[in-house]
């Protein structure tokens, strides 16, 4: 099994399943609210240092470097088996 990685770790194009978020309640309740839960896949469209845009559930968001370092995943096996 792939080791958790944060967000800010896999290029553009990557699918990647939400494992863990962090501790910090404000953050989890900001991450939960944009629908970045563990267990949804999103994919990541770009980043490049600083914020992250990514594609989860039909919406595209891009969330700030430091949110996304607390967003831990792995790459989506389903996505690895099309691929």
């Amino acid at each position: 099994m792939a080791p958790l990685e944060s967000l800010t770790h896999f290029p553009p194009g990557s699918r990647v399943r939400v494992e863990t978020l962090c501790d910090c309640p404000k953050a989890r309740g900001r991450l939960c609210a944009m629908g970045i839960t563990p267990g949804t896949v999103v994919e990541i469209t770009a980043c490049c240092g600083g914020p992250v845009c990514l594609r989860a559930r039909g919406s595209c968001f891009s969330i700030g470097h430091g949110l996304a370092e607390k967003v831990m995943g792995r790459l989506d096996a389903a996505a690895c088996q099309v691929a």
